[in-house]
């Protein structure tokens, strides 16, 4: 992961800073992913850290007590107690994949968001920076691939709506940045992510209201011209 900090936030970073000032269409252009008010939704996703394998880091992902929205919180530690880590150093969420029986076959649910152009969270951060990761598993990629891209969080009292356009999100192999690049598959998105790896260590937290996908014209016009769709 700091390898890939390293040779590609400076070429992202600007982007990041102006698609989030971009401003989506009204409600009726959104589609509700997860809104992590329910706390039945909450439950739908996991927490993992370094912990598991002897890291010191530590998370917890819980519905707030105002019923506002959910709370990833933890402390990072990126000292290496147990000499078999190579890395150490972060804590992540992510929604559990929903599996299900075909044909005798267990085969993976997956959610289309190809007639959209964007997510949109609405969180309330400390001012840290984490990744939004994506798996979508296929024939073209490597099943441990994620697609990720940036947030950067403002930090203060006030709920924030960070736009994430698709065409923007990365594909990387156990945190590295792959030379050669596959567009996000939008017809087959089986979990979301978030990740905190930022090498700061100490306290953290990001509240997190709602994922809904989002129709943006200026976001589908720049993705049009480069010819980033994947249908």
């Amino acid at each position: 992961m700091a390898k890939l900090v390293r040779s590609s936030l400076r070429s992202y970073v600007e982007g990041v800073k102006k698609t989030i000032a971009l401003k989506p269409l009204d409600d009726s252009e959104k589609l509700m992913l997860w809104d992590l008010r329910d706390e039945d939704c909450v439950n739908e996703w996991e927490c993992i850290s370094d912990e598991e394998r002897g890291g010191g880091s530590q998370a917890t992902f819980k519905s707030n007590k105002k019923g506002t929205g959910s709370v990833f919180e933890g402390v990072l530690n990126t000292s290496i107690k147990n000499t078999e880590l190579k890395y150490s150093g972060y804590c992540a969420i992510r929604s559990k994949p929903v599996k299900y029986r075909s044909l005798d076959l267990m085969k993976m649910d997956r959610k289309d968001v190809s007639e959209f152009d964007a997510f949109e969270i609405r969180v309330r951060g400390d001012g840290r920076k984490f990744f939004a990761n994506i798996h979508a598993p296929g024939l073209a990629t490597r099943a441990d691939n994620l697609w990720q891209y940036f947030i950067f969080t403002r930090g203060g009292p006030e709920w924030e709506d960070i736009i994430l356009p698709f065409h923007k999100f990365f594909l990387t192999h156990r945190g590295y940045f792959q030379d050669r690049q596959v567009v996000l598959p939008l017809k087959s998105i089986a979990t979301f992510g978030l990740l905190v790896a930022d090498r700061v260590n100490g306290p953290f937290k990001l509240e997190i209201q709602h994922i809904k996908a989002v129709r943006c014209k200026e976001i589908h016009a720049e993705a049009s011209e480069k010819n980033l769709f994947d249908y």
